[in-house]
């Protein structure tokens, strides 16, 4: 009893030091999540707000009131979050359910490192797993926050699997390798990474290298091919059944460059040592001991399987949307970096040879990386956040920072110079290295903070688009079930942040097939010529801008929209296209205007260019047409009999009002020549807006 005792005692005692560092960096964490005001990484963050929301609603994800098959993991994970009610407590704990298992990592690193350093050492690379800069990464609403905590989880499974291959131990990381793609995608290459691991333990191990020396050139060589060819099937394959793969290696050498960029941000942001001593250790050949074996095998399965991942997304992205850095891709080789880092310095087997490829690879990735230094964020890449820290802090340009990380890496190659030249100098070198550890995960944890304090900026931004306070339609309406219907929506933000906060969004639908993901959109049809829309959703209130007017009581305006109380049929009364979200407009525009009955009145048409002066700008012609309304076999509303054409001129600075008489329903088709081109590229004509008055 007494002993069981000590034995429990003596786990407690062991346990704490990790428990007061995972309890000081998530109340860290916890802290920053706070200061984030509101989701910035759109769609992704909608996204999977909107699935987890279907979660804690309905059981299963959904995207605006349509179910959804389970993408992943994390919508359940984060569904217990929105049953906090109404949005903003919903937000923060989902934020401190990231912290919570992003921060847990910590265990499941120590664990992985316990199998191969010392105690003291392993906790020192637990913690630093658990301080990379993209733990900043708990503020969003993303599945790297539980990705990179089972993906450790999964290295420290297989790592036991190995150096313990019992039926359980090997039933348990097949198991959790499995689940991974439930998680993120991404995970699914957890298991090449296995299949590496163990192929690299076998083929090291006494017995087979016995075997190898036994065999002929000849057989060396088909050994070889046979390799090769396996390569080539295996890439037929992939690229067979996934198009990105297709695509991502088909421009190979973008691949390998882009690859190497979030390599060298990856590099960066762990702070260059660990990277430059692991790649030693690894080129050194460690296979004399079991977990030698098992430690390069885990490095090598995970180095190939998330490099090649990121490096084809890279190159697939740069195909249909921009050149990034896809370092976040690289994150969960972190712990291994570390591990195999502390590996080298512990044992005291340093090689030069090894050492000073390592040196000349990890100078070159600092060479040739781009830093992004003098941007704000870089989403895809929070390595590089101290760089942008420097920067924006301390002014530094990227010639200073070059000659920094280059000072850091020189550190590196003597440190390991020092292992290996004075053997004997224990202390002297456990001394160096212990403050090098400390600063390293200084330097990790700078990078973390300067990351999530960078992203305050982007969400107080995003906030500041829509009215005060955010959730203004849920407090109208009570949460309920409430359509939306705009305009010119194409990339807008402001919906995005708008839609997250007000759950009774559930509807989104546009009168220009502009409505953006993620989820199902809706161009309405017109049933009639009275604006009674096709189809007819069981809902009792509707949010549009003043160009898109509902018939119902306005129940409250805010942030240039306006709130009904909508009676049925749901019946729109007029709206505008062709007019940009500042009001201008370009080359075309067009006013719709239902009614039940002809209504005779008058059409103001207000052409302001009070915001165009300059010589250069030259005077715009305006045709208008007035038709009759008439609905076409698609449901949209199509000018039917001309009524009237209506001709005018504006020079540069003036402005001028049309009145028209018409009756409705009518349509209003305008066309404009003699634009002139805006600053940010667009070709404008004049502010124009319109207004009916019945008589």
């Amino acid at each position: 009893m007494t002993a069981a005792k000590r034995t429990l005692l003596g786990r407690l005692f062991a346990a704490y030091p990790l428990l007061v560092a995972y309890l000081m960096l998530l109340t860290l964490y916890a802290w920053q999540t706070t200061r984030t005001p509101s989701p910035w990484i759109f769609t992704d963050e909608l996204q999977w707000s909107l699935l987890s929301r279907g979660v804690a609603h309905t059981g299963h994800p959904q995207l605006r009131e349509h179910a959804e098959s389970m993408w992943s993991l994390y919508s359940y994970f984060l569904a217990p979050a929105w049953w906090a009610g109404a949005t903003a407590p919903g937000y923060a704990a989902a934020k401190y359910l990231n912290a919570i298992v992003m921060t847990a990592s910590l265990f499941p690193a120590y664990g992985l490192a316990r199998f191969f350093v010392p105690r003291t050492v392993a906790i020192g690379a637990g913690v630093a797993a658990a301080a990379i800069p993209s733990l900043a990464l708990t503020g969003v609403l993303m599945s790297e926050s539980l990705a990179y905590f089972w993906s450790t989880l999964v290295l420290y499974l297989l790592a036991r699997a190995l150096l313990q291959p019992r039926r359980a131990t090997v039933l348990l990381v097949v198991a959790a390798t499995l689940l991974a793609p439930g998680i993120r995608a991404q995970l699914q290459v957890l298991l090449v990474a296995a299949l590496i691991a163990f192929a690299v333990c076998a083929l090291t191990g006494p017995r087979a290298r016995s075997l190898v020396t036994t065999w002929a050139w000849d057989e060396a060589v088909g050994a070889a091919l046979l390799m090769v060819g396996g390569v080539i099937f295996l890439d037929v394959l992939v690229a067979h059944h996934s198009y990105e793969w297709f695509i991502g290696t088909h421009f190979w050498h973008r691949a390998f460059t882009y690859g190497l960029w979030a390599l060298g941000a990856f590099t960066i942001g762990v702070g260059v040592i660990p990277v430059l001593l692991a790649l030693a250790w690894a080129l050194g050949g460690p296979i004399a001991t079991v977990e030698d074996r098992a430690l390069l095998g885990l490095l090598a399965g995970s180095v190939f399987a998330f490099g090649v991942y990121t490096a084809v997304k890279a190159s697939y992205i740069s195909t249909n949307f921009s050149i990034r850095i896809e370092e976040r891709n690289l994150i969960y080789l972190s712990p291994l970096a570390f591990i195999c880092a502390a590996r080298l310095i512990v044992a005291g087997r340093v090689r030069i040879i090894p050492t000073v490829l390592a040196t000349g690879a990890t100078g070159w990735l600092l060479w040739s990386t781009p830093y992004h230094a003098y941007e704000h964020l870089y989403s895809d890449a929070y390595g590089l956040s101290i760089l942008q820290w420097l920067n924006q802090t301390w002014y530094w340009t990227v010639t200073d920072l070059r000659w920094l990380l280059f000072g850091i890496l020189a550190a590196g190659a003597a440190l390991a110079a020092a292992t290996r030249l004075a053997p004997h100098a224990h202390r002297v070198v456990a001394t160096v290295a212990a403050v090098l550890g400390v600063a390293i995960i200084a330097w990790n944890l700078t990078g973390e903070i300067s990351a999530a304090n960078q992203s305050v900026s982007p969400g107080r931004s995003e906030l500041s688009r829509i009215p005060t306070p955010p959730d203004w339609i849920d407090r109208a309406t009570g949460r309920a079930r409430t359509l939306f219907i705009g305009k010119a929506l194409a990339n807008s933000d402001s919906l995005w942040t708008l839609e997250f906060w007000n759950q009774s969004i559930q509807d989104v639908w546009s009168v220009d097939a502009t409505a953006p993901p993620p989820g199902p959109v809706t161009t309405p049809n017109f049933l009639r010529t009275d604006g009674a829309l096709d189809p007819q959703l069981p809902v009792d209130w509707a949010v549009t801008p003043p160009e898109i007017a509902m018939i119902g009581k306005i129940a409250e305006s805010a942030g240039g929209l306006n709130l009904y109380r909508v009676p049925h049929p749901i019946r729109a009364q007029s709206f505008v296209t062709g007019i940009t979200a500042d009001g201008w407009m370009q080359d075309a525009s067009r006013f719709v205007r239902f009614a039940p009955h002809p209504v005779d009145g008058m059409v103001s048409i207000s052409i302001s260019r009070g915001a165009a002066c300059g010589a250069s700008i030259p005077t715009t012609r305006f045709t208008f047409r007035v038709s009759r309304l008439g609905i076409d076999s698609d449901g949209q509303p199509v000018p039917r009999a001309t009524e009237a054409f209506v001709r005018t001129r504006v020079a540069q600075c003036a402005s001028t009002v049309l009145h028209v008489p018409a009756r409705a329903p009518f349509r209003i088709d305008a066309k404009a020549t003699g634009l002139f081109k805006a600053g940010d590229g667009r070709e404008l004509a004049a502010f124009v807006a319109y207004t009916f008055t019945p008589s």
